[in-house]
Order: structure tokens, then sequence, then C-alpha cells
């Protein structure tokens, strides 16, 4: 196994690396006390080509690995998770189209999605089937050359700003993953309802939302993956892209994590108690040497997952592994680095404030820990 990073990975991480610090960094506090998507960051990041890092060249894309990908977005979340969510959403929803769609949708709509004139949310979750994704009762009835959706979701990403939604439905009556599939419903159609959800706690640049589906007719031609009563195929094909983003969460909770442990790390530098630095005392160094293996482990589980995604070979129980390790390290890390400034740590004057309360999301989001851990257990116990 190589773990080094090769100078082209190098020069793309330390290019995001400058941009977050340089750019990102003084405007997060803006998206989180204001509510408000990180509009300019976007056009930014679509002039460099970052929204179409892992979709094939042939779609317009830079054609890269998940590794490479994710390097940018490890980056970009060390100083704003609500910027790298948008790297990390809008390197998912196009490279299912790119990969599962149609060859005449692919042509359609890929060029929009690069350029970013084009958003797509992905609608899976409901109020009933939130991990346990299998379980959608959100339905798509052929109807002529339509098909007719009904039912609702809940917690969609950027549902009130996207152009399309990526809704998984269950094209015919069955249970589990057999019958679902995926298809594209655009915003404003006659039936869809879109109401953003009120009071989140963290990453409140991007906004979640309920979608609620009244008989919106959807032409087939934007049917993404058949779902059949015989097989599962449809759902398998865009969940095993879906599952890299288990990974992702992890990666974007190491950012969180790094961030914060450079800001405590800094402080201690400076930091005078009892006549010397924090930087001098042992308890705390000893907590910041834990921290720091913590953070190089989750760096090692994440890349690893994603190392086996790019090599064609996805281990989905390391993907758990990886996203259950990195989220839950974040969550300790960040709350021992805003211990490490006292008072101060509590205010939103200071990042880690805000960056406590965005952690939180990547233990739930993406499949929770919970979930994971059942994942894991299966793999150990097999049935």
């Amino acid at each position: 196994m190589n773990f080094e990073l090769t100078p082209q990975q190098i020069e793309l991480r330390d290019a995001a690396r400058k941009l977050s610090k340089e750019v990102f960094q003084d405007k997060a506090a803006r998206w989180d006390r204001e509510e408000e998507f990180p509009e300019e960051n976007k056009k930014l990041l679509c002039e460099l080509g970052y929204l179409g890092l892992s979709v094939a060249e042939e779609h317009g894309g830079s054609g890269l690995g998940l590794v490479d990908t994710y390097l940018v977005i490890e980056e970009i979340a060390k100083v704003d998770l609500a910027t790298a969510l948008i790297v990390h959403e809008q390197n998912v929803s196009p490279r299912i189209i790119a990969t599962c769609a149609p060859k005449a949708l692919q042509e359609r709509l890929m060029p929009k999605f690069i350029s970013g004139e084009l958003e797509c949310s992905i609608a899976w979750t409901e109020p009933e089937a939130g991990s346990d994704a299998a379980s959608v009762t959100t339905t798509a009835v052929r109807d002529g050359d339509h098909y007719v959706v009904n039912g609702q979701k809940v917690f969609t990403t950027y549902g009130d700003r996207a152009d399309l939604h990526l809704v998984y439905a269950r094209f015919e009556p069955s249970k589990g993953a057999k019958g679902v599939g995926t298809l594209l419903v655009e915003q404003g159609s006659p039936g869809l309802a879109v109401h953003k959800i009120q009071h989140k706690m963290g990453v409140r640049g991007a906004s979640e939302n309920e979608l609620f589906f009244d008989n919106v007719r959807v032409p087939i031609d934007n049917v993404v993956t058949m779902g059949s009563a015989e097989n599962s195929k449809g759902f398998v094909q865009t969940l095993t892209i879906y599952n890299a983003t288990r990974v992702g969460m992890g990666v974007m909770a190491l950012g969180v994590a790094e961030g914060a442990f450079e800001l405590a790390r800094d402080y201690m530098m400076v930091r005078k108690q009892f006549g010397q630095r924090l930087a001098d005392m042992q308890g705390l160094r000893w907590m910041m040497a834990d921290m720091w293996i913590q953070i190089e482990a989750a760096r090692g589980l994440c890349y690893r997952a994603l190392s086996a995604i790019d090599a064609g070979k996805p281990d989905p129980c390391m993907s758990s592994v990886a996203k259950v390790y990195a989220t839950e390290m974040a969550q300790q890390v960040v709350l021992n680095c805003q211990q490490m400034f006292g008072g101060y740590g509590y205010f939103g004057l200071l990042p880690l404030e805000r960056m406590f309360r965005d952690v939180r999301m990547l233990t739930i989001t993406g499949g929770t820990t919970q979930t994971q851990k059942n994942a894991i257990a299966n793999h150990i116990f097999p049935r």
C-alpha cells in the first residue's frame, strides 16, 4: 500500500488549502449567522472546476478519483463545512447521472451540472425511511409517457434552491430495495411543494427541506434508474455511488477536526497561565498528542476506503468503519479544542462554537453512527 501523495495530489491539495485560507475562512461565520447559501463561493468553485472533479472527462469533468476529490473537500472543511458540502454534493448527484442515467439524459444535463447552471438535490430520506433507505414509500406510477409521483421527502439538502431533485421512489409494489428506482423531478413542477426546515443546529449555509409530491407528473425521459419488483438493480446502481458519501462525511469530519486542532495548537503556543505557555503543560500536551493520533487514524481509514472505491473494489464495511470513527472522533476533538480556549471557546466570536454545531451533523447524515455499527456487525456476523 502506498500512503504517499503524488506531486499532482500535493499541488491540488495545496491549491485548495490556499483558497480556503485566503477566501473562504473569513466568510464562514457569515453563512452561519445569516443562514445564507455561500453563493459567491459556489461561483468561484465553479470557475475553478471544483464542481466536477470526480466526473469523467467525457462529461466535462476533471476525471479525478475520489481520493483527489476529497483532498480538496478536506481542506475546505477545515475552515467552512457549508462550502465543503457544496463540492461534496455537486460531485455526487452528477456522478449518479453520468454513471446510471440513459445517454440522452446525460448529454442533456451533464454540461449544465459542470458549468454550475444546474443544481440537483438528492431526495432520499423520508419521515419513516431514514437510515433504512430501502424502505421508501414515495411512489412513481406509470401513466402514458409520464410517471406520477406521490409521497414526501425530508432533510433534502438544497431542496429549496435545486433545479432538479433526484427522487428515490417505488416504481412497483414490493418490499425492500426491489422496485426502488430514481427519477428527476424539476423544481416548480405542478404538485411539488418545498418547505424549508427551520432552526437547524449547524451547517446553516446549507438548507434542509421537506418535499411534498401530490400527483407530480414526470416525463419518462427523466427516469434515471428503473425500479423493478423482480430485482434491486436500479437501487443498487445508485447506492454504489451514494455509498461513497459515507466516507465523504468522514473526510469532512476529518477536515473540521484538523481545523479545530490547528486553532487550539496556535492558541496554546501563545497563551500563558501560571507563568507558562499552555503548550508547555504536560497534561495539555498529552491531550493534543492523543487528538493527533486520532486524526491520523481517521485519515488512514478514510483514504483507505476511498482508495478501494477508486480501485473498483469498494468495501462497504470499511466505508462504515471510516464514517463512524472519523465523525465521532471529530466531535470529541472539536469539544476538546473548545475546552482549550476556556470561556472564550464557548462564544461565537471564535470558530470553535460553530464547528461544534457543524460537526454534529456528520454523525447523522449519510447514515447514523448506530446504523453504520449495525452494518459493521453484519460483516462480523454474516447471516
